[in-house]
């Protein structure tokens, strides 16, 4: 199995988790949809050549998305910089 989609999947399940508890939202559609997601890519992953390819850059586009649009980064910023 390629590894960028098995890293792809924690990595937006993980940011799914995280922003639904923020929100006081249901974690099982995050769990469901990650499942999916994974599923889905490694089928397309079985068959190689250049739709394994395909598969893989699919997982790193949507991290890519997840991780700039899911992820609070102003709350990350203010505990780095702490107290002025």
């Amino acid at each position: 199995m390629n590894r960028k989609i098995i890293v792809a999947t924690f990595v937006i399940a993980g940011a799914g988790i995280m922003n639904a508890w923020m929100n006081n939202k249901p974690v099982t559609p995050v769990i469901l949809g990650s499942y999916i997601f994974i599923l889905m890519l490694s089928i397309a992953d079985m068959f190689g050549g250049a739709l394994s390819t395909l598969s893989g850059g699919i997982a790193m586009v949507a991290v890519t998305y997840v991780l700039l649009t899911e992820v609070p980064w102003s709350q990350f910023i203010k505990i780095v910089q702490g107290k002025k």
